[in-house]
């Protein structure tokens, strides 16, 4: 039988990872985000940190060089033994981690081109959440202490990052709301109905009765 499998795109400052979490313990689910990170940096032998900062974003240049000297070549060798993965690498190996983790238990993913990774998987429930730039910004401002002019430059910058990476690995264009099973503006309706709409939605589709599958 296949695992159910629930992911989750989202604007920075929506409340993605809040609705993760409340469907993770509303039906056991297995939340996947900051685990794949671990798990990966550990199948590509590179730092945690690295990725952290490589989340949901292409390389920059700086970093595209670094890729190709830590491979090194019989006359250089690698740079003090660091191993840089590319774009491409990081992708592979986080797609097969999702892939995994969906073959043994039922999860609910966070970003990653999850929505990708799945899109054939018969038990999978994609969710896109959005909300207005006011509601994204007053979000944002109180998670990282920062100002409403700092979370603006957070909002586009993230934006962009995550559009084009998967652009980049997956030729999508991210904000195509056909990409998705449900589109729900947060602050439109708010995170609460927001958040039972999807539990609704997922007790109706996997679930008969309430019970079992």
């Amino acid at each position: 039988m296949e695992n159910i499998v629930i992911t989750i795109t989202r604007q920075i400052g929506s409340g993605g990872y809040d609705l993760a979490r409340a469907i993770s313990e509303e039906f056991g689910f297995k939340l996947i985000d900051r685990e794949l990170v671990v798990h990966a940096a550990k199948i590509l032998k590179t730092d945690v940190a690295y990725l952290d900062k490589k989340e949901e974003r292409t390389s920059s240049l700086l970093e595209k060089i670094l890729s190709v000297f830590s491979i090194g070549t019989p006359e250089i060798g690698s740079l003090a033994g660091s191993f840089y993965p590319t774009d491409a690498e990081i992708f592979e190996v986080q797609k097969t981690v999702l892939e995994n983790f969906a073959q043994n238990h039922d999860i609910v993913a966070l970003g990653r081109a999850s929505f990708f990774v799945f899109k054939d998987h018969p038990k999978h429930l994609s969710v896109f959440l959005k909300a207005g730039l006011d509601y994204r910004v007053k979000n944002v401002s109180k998670e990282f202490n920062i100002s409403d002019k700092e979370a603006i430059e957070l909002i586009n910058q993230t934006d962009k990052n995550r559009n084009e990476y998967i652009k980049k690995m997956t030729g999508l264009n991210r904000c195509d709301l056909r990409n998705y099973d449900i589109v729900l503006d947060v602050s439109c309706i708010g995170f609460d109905l927001t958040k039972n709409f999807v539990i609704d939605v997922i007790k109706h589709k996997f679930f008969k009765n309430g019970g079992g599958r």
